[in-house]
């Protein structure tokens, strides 16, 4: 090799070392400087709750009729708004009639023969045991006669099925002809109340023993994930349901009125809940932005600039994500978290 190119050799390699060492140290002491999160001071509400699952109940009415019979006529179809006492349809009551007409006839007759009995009897006989019976059964014919007109006249009433409320007819099971049995168990017709509705919900011991008559009660729906609406009443009954698989649950109904934003149904899920305490309007920050110190807060500020100051503050109540900042902070203020 010659001198020259010993040279080169040399200073080739002596750069080659240096280049090495010094990406060595570079990747030794490089450290990686990650964004600051922050967050907004900001204000709003902060509330301590629990919710549990439910579903919409409408206010629901099945009349049916009290005695079987031939349906004769329907006034009703489904979807028609119906008011309270209107009629839903009638039985054929031509045989209820003869059968009324006879029991008068009777009734008149068994009347006519208690009053010949007993004004001669009382008039012109000692009453005697034989006589006493007799008047006796003249008497519990002439009463059973009054009842069996009693009951046909409430026979004839309940030949008419009428709609107990107003609302819409959502289903209707009978047309004429149908023959109706008192022990058939479908509904007749179902007429739902317009915009009156129910939330029901099952809570479990741990969760009925929290629920309080004062609570604040809000109902949210799977299909409005966005919005709660307050309930205006609402009812945790003591007797406890206990399922197949010996789960014992208390049944919960919260009442609302209908919001005028939404379409409700019955049937809809979605839960309902409580809160248990409640701040409203206040400064807000999130937990993961203060850090303690000589059993004081503080939390670090950044300002439009980047300059970062150390704020000590005071807080107050706590949902577990936010807490409220009663001093040292002002809305819209940028607060440092931290993981």
């Amino acid at each position: 090799m010659s001198k020259l190119n010993k040279y080169k050799f040399y200073i080739v390699g002596g750069l080659i070392l240096l280049l090495g060492v010094s990406w060595y140290l570079i990747s030794k002491n490089k450290t990686v400087v990650e964004p600051l999160q922050t967050a907004k001071v900001v204000k709003g509400d902060l509330s301590i709750s629990f919710s549990i699952d439910g579903k919409l109940v409408g206010d629901i009415y099945e009349p049916t009729f009290v005695l079987g019979g031939k349906v004769n006529q329907v006034f009703v179809k489904e979807g028609d708004y119906v008011k309270a006492g209107q009629w839903i349809a009638t039985l054929d009551t031509e045989e209820a009639q003869k059968n009324l007409e006879k029991l008068l006839r009777d009734y008149s007759s068994k009347r006519n023969d208690f009053e010949e009995i007993t004004g001669v009897t009382y008039v012109n006989t000692v009453v005697t045991d034989t006589i006493r019976r007799i008047l006796e059964k003249n008497q519990w014919d002439l009463e059973k006669a009054v009842i069996d007109v009693e009951l046909k006249n409430i026979a004839l009433k309940q030949s008419r099925l009428i709609a107990p409320v107003s609302g819409i007819v959502a289903n209707l099971n009978i047309k004429i002809g149908d023959v109706v049995s008192t022990q058939n168990q479908t509904p007749i017709v179902t007429i739902v109340k317009s915009n009156i509705f129910s939330f029901v919900a099952y809570a479990e011991e741990s969760d009925a023993l929290k629920i309080d008559k004062d609570q604040i009660v809000k109902i949210s729906f799977e299909a409005y994930d966005d919005k709660d609406y307050l309930a205006n009443r609402y009812f945790l009954s003591p007797v406890a349901e206990i399922d197949s698989n010996g789960l014992t649950t208390y049944k919960v109904t919260a009442y609302l009125d209908t919001p005028k934003d939404v379409k409700l149904m019955d049937g809809m899920e979605g839960s309902i809940l409580f809160i248990t305490k409640e701040v409203k309007d206040v400064i807000t920050i999130p937990n993961k932005a203060v850090y303690r110190e000589n059993n004081k807060s503080y939390v670090d500020v950044i300002n439009d600039h980047k300059e970062i100051s150390k704020v000590e503050i005071e807080t107050g109540f706590t949902d577990g994500k936010s807490v409220e900042v009663t001093k040292g902070l002002t809305i819209d203020q940028n607060v440092i978290t931290r993981k």
